[in-house]
Order: C-alpha cells, then sequence, then structure tokens
C-alpha cells in the first residue's frame, strides 16, 4: 500500500522548547502541573495590518498541494468535493484560531512575545506530548519534501525525456542546494519570482482554460460518500498555514478580533482558487477516463495550439508551485534539525552548513528517486497523520488544558464541544488510514 511505504518516512526526533525566565514550573510524576506566573506579559505591539497578515497567511496557504487536489477529488464530483473543501476549510479556520489562543495565552504565562508552536505545545502539555508532537513535525515536513521532490523531479525529467529517477535527484540537488548554499536575498528574490509565476500562470490556466471547459463535465460524476472521505486529507493538506500563526498573532499584538480576520480572509482566498482549479481541471479533463491523475493528463493533452499553452501553463504553475513549498518546508526542516542538534551531544556540527542541508535533502530525494510515483501518497500521508494530529488534535488539547487552569480569553467558541468535534474528527481521519495502511481497507 502506498500509505505503508509513506510510514517508513516518521522520523524519531525529540521535540524541545526553551524554559523561559519569568515561569517556575513544578513537575510531578512526568506531568507539567499548573505554572506559577511571577508577572503577567503585556501583550506585544501590533506591527503588521490586518491586510499584510491575510496575505502572509494566503501566500502560505497556496502551495503543491494544490496539485494533488484534482486526482483527490476526482472521484468524489465536483459539488461533493467542493462541500468537502468547504468543510475542510472550516475545520482548518478552526484549528488555526486554537493555534492562535493557545499562543496568546502561553506568550502572557511565560512573558515572551515569540513563543513558536512546539515551544507552547510544550508549556502546555508537557514534555511527552512534545516529543510526539516533535516527531509529527519532522514526519509532516519529510513526507512534504519527498512529496515536493518527487513533483517537481517528474516535471524536469518530463521536460528533457529524462529518467523520473534522475529527475528527482536533480530537484533535490539543484533546487535544494540552492536553497541551502546560495546567497540569502538571491535565494528570497528567485523566490518571489516564483510566487509571481505562480500568480500569473494560474490566470493563464483560467483564460486559456475556458475555451475548452465544458460545464456538463462538472456534474457527470455522482457524489460518491467513500471517495469524499478519501478526500479529505488532502483537502485539509492544501489549506495549511498554521506554522506562521503564532508569528501573525505576535504581530497583530494577539488582538483576537484582528487575527479571525486575518484567518477567515487570508484563508478564504486559497478556497475560492481552490474551487476555481477543481472546477477547471474537471471541466476541462474526463477524468472518468484520465487515469490516476487528472493534473499530468491535462499536461500530455497537447492537440491544437490551444492545448498546448494550456498544457504549457500547466507546467509551469506546478513546477513554480512545488519550488515555493520546497523552499518553505527546506527552512522549516533545516530550522528543526539545527535545533535537535544543538540540544544533543554533537551540537557542534549545528553550525555546519553542509550537514544540515545533507540531514534535510538526502533522504527525501533518495526516497522520491527510489519511487517516483510518491507525490500523491506522500501528500496524502502528510494529511491523513501529520495534519491531523499536529493541527487538529494538538491544538484542542492545548487550548483544553489552557482552559481548565485559567480563564482566557476564547477565541473559538462552542466550549469543550468543538474541542472534542476537533480531535473526534481527527482522529476518525487517522483510524481510518491507519486501517488502510495496515490493509484492512
Amino acid at each position: 500500500m502506498a500509505r505503508q511505504r509513506i510510514l517508513l518516512l516518521a522520523a524519531a526526533y525529540a521535540s524541545h522548547a526553551l524554559q523561559t525566565p519569568t515561569t517556575r514550573i513544578v513537575k510531578h510524576s512526568g506531568v507539567r502541573a499548573t505554572p506559577v506566573v511571577d508577572a503577567e506579559a503585556p501583550p506585544p505591539a501590533a506591527d503588521m495590518s490586518d491586510a499584510s497578515a491575510a496575505a502572509l497567511i494566503a501566500g502560505t496557504t497556496v502551495g503543491a498541494g494544490v496539485l494533488a487536489l484534482p486526482a483527490a477529488t476526482a472521484g468524489a464530483g465536483f459539488a461533493a468535493s467542493t462541500g468537502v473543501l468547504c468543510g475542510s476549510w472550516v475545520f482548518m479556520a478552526a484549528a488555526g484560531l486554537l493555534v492562535a489562543e493557545a499562543a496568546a495565552a502561553c506568550s502572557r504565562r511565560t512573558g515572551e512575545a515569540d513563543v513558536g508552536f512546539l515551544a507552547t505545545v510544550r508549556e502546555l502539555l508537557g514534555d511527552d506530548v512534545s516529543r510526539v508532537t516533535g516527531a509529527t513535525y519532522a514526519f509532516l515536513h519529510y513526507a512534504l519534501l519527498v512529496a515536493y521532490a518527487a513533483q517537481g523531479g517528474g516535471l524536469l525529467a518530463g521536460a528533457v525525456g529524462a529518467p523520473a529517477a534522475a529527475g528527482a535527484l536533480v530537484f533535490g540537488a539543484g533546487v535544494g542546494g540552492g536553497v541551502a548554499f546560495g546567497p540569502p536575498k538571491l535565494v528570497d528574490k528567485a523566490n518571489d519570482a516564483f510566487c509571481a509565476v505562480v500568480a500569473a500562470s494560474f490566470v493563464t490556466l483560467l483564460v486559456v482554460g475556458a475555451g475548452a471547459f465544458d460545464a456538463d463535465r462538472l456534474m457527470s460524476t455522482a457524489p460518491d460518500a467513500k471517495a469524499s472521505f478519501e478526500a479529505v486529507p488532502i483537502s485539509i493538506l492544501s489549506l495549511v498555514y498554521h506554522n506562521v500563526i503564532p508569528t501573525v498573532s505576535r504581530r497583530l499584538g494577539f488582538d483576537r478580533a484582528r487575527i479571525a480576520r486575518a484567518v477567515l480572509l487570508g484563508s478564504a482566498a486559497p478556497l475560492v482558487m481552490f474551487i476555481a482549479w477543481n472546477a477547471l481541471i474537471q471541466g476541462v479533463v474526463d477524468v472518468s477516463s484520465a487515469g490516476a491523475d487528472p493534473v499530468a493528463a491535462l499536461i500530455a493533452a497537447e492537440s491544437g495550439e490551444e492545448g498546448a499553452v494550456l498544457s504549457t501553463a500547466v507546467q509551469i504553475f506546478s513546477f513554480s508551485a512545488v519550488v515555493t513549498s520546497f523552499v518553505g518546508f527546506y527552512y522549516g526542516m533545516r530550522g528543526y534539525v539545527k535545533d535537535v542538534l544543538v540540544e544533543s551531544s554533537v551540537s557542534s556540527l549545528a553550525d555546519d552548513e553542509r550537514i544540515l542541508a545533507a540531514a534535510v535533502l538526502v533522504p527525501p530525494s533518495i526516497l522520491a528517486a527510489v519511487d517516483p510515483t510518491l507525490f500523491l501518497p506522500a501528500l496524502d500521508a502528510a494529511g491523513t497523520f501529520g495534519i491531523t494530529l499536529l493541527f487538529g488534535i494538538i491544538p484542542a488539547a492545548c487550548v483544553w488544558r489552557l482552559r481548565q487552569d485559567e480563564n482566557t480569553e476564547v477565541f473559538v467558541p462552542g466550549g469543550d464541544a468543538v474541542l472534542a468535534a476537533m480531535v473526534g474528527l481527527s482522529a476518525f481521519v487517522i483510524g481510518e488510514g491507519a486501517l488502510d495502511a495496515l490493509g484492512f481497507l
């Protein structure tokens, strides 16, 4: 099974977070007790506009996950898949606000304005849960890096007629090496350029695709409950932006109303984009005969001048989306590996960029070369096991513990019922994925 292969990516890293001087922690039997806060820290001054915060969330959301949506949702049909996307958006928006609520309370309790997600988990849930969270964080990043190396390498290989395995290695060495060792300002400019290409090529897709669009195709697939549920992991993965929520919350001064506006508006724009993308693919490609990947079928369909332009636009859009996503997740995993090395017995290696780059790039590049078809399975595994635990169960548990310990400003209404629903849905998705990976489904 595809998921069985992906489960081999799980990394046994332990997470960490530094104790802050303003909080005294008492431990009993391995469980973190309620902290004694010396002085409640005032919220930091806001230094970001609502529009900039929403733009940061939107930019973080749009990535290579959009390329997997048509394949994941084709069996469900356009109407059902749109419902899945909208439901996933509600789930992920609630998760984002729970992360913000936990980050705001953690900042207040510790006196530190800049508190990351893993540090928040350690503060509120203790060391044992933070280790599980850290391992999940590593698994998620490695799974996505495998997916991006496989897809980016496949696109490169297809453009020059080379083997897909070679393309994965070239992508990992070329793009990964450029990000790892290139001048930071040059990397930033290149990433900005690829982001602009993503936007321009998507507009081109909509304009050119309108000529081949057949609205009747959107309703040609009857809604399928099983296929709709199977589309959930990719849908929620496509709507992930939660790693930037602690930063956005801090820069908005932990103002609940402003954070809520940024989350809702910033994630709504990608939602509309994803629905339009699904409509374009399902309205242009006959998904019933397109095979496993409708996007690949669209790339291969080069008949006529319009078809050639559409195929080229899809390839450019796909490659640019993969690159921008790869850059962000490379930095995320690099920072995590460096922090692990700093706290280990080999901390001297933490400043060696070659070691960091090798630890981040070599495993996913090799896996993608061994099996170049891992793009969709890797994304599915990341959504099933990574996102649901990391941003579904963990934030709900953090907020539940927080609300038990003290009166705090509530960012998500509904009380324990909403928290239980977040955990229950996440656990259901994980359970279905585990049964599938074990061959019971």
